[in-house]
């Protein structure tokens, strides 16, 4: 993208250059045309410049924003991992409300843990 920018700088000024160099052999009424031609071509170029600048500019913003995300996501999977490593996946069955009651309160005091 950059070699093109140059290129077509390149192409930019040899295209002024040419101008003024036939501004020289022409009235006033044509030069006066060839400098507002020009001159909407060098407009032209620098809005098509910041919008590429602009572009870039959020291509950026888009991807730290990913970059933050992915950590999230990393983050989240650790916790994850963390709390199976705490957690068993085979719960004992109890058989009374009470001792399903304790065993609640004892994941929440894991939970609570690992969270602080």
């Amino acid at each position: 993208m950059l070699d093109d920018r140059e290129r077509h700088v390149g192409l930019l000024d040899q295209s002024i250059e040419a101008g003024e160099n036939l501004c020289t052999v022409l009235s006033c009424e044509g030069r006066d045309v060839i400098h507002q031609r020009v001159g909407a071509l060098q407009q032209e170029w620098d809005e098509l410049l910041m919008k590429v600048m602009s572009c870039q500019q959020q291509l950026k913003l888009s991807l730290v924003e990913w970059t933050s995300y992915t950590n999230c996501v990393d983050q989240v999977e650790a916790w994850l991992a963390k709390m199976r490593t705490r957690i068993s996946d085979d719960l004992p069955l109890v058989g009374t409300l009470d001792e399903k009651k304790t065993q609640l309160q004892m994941y929440k005091v894991i939970w609570l843990y690992t969270v602080s």
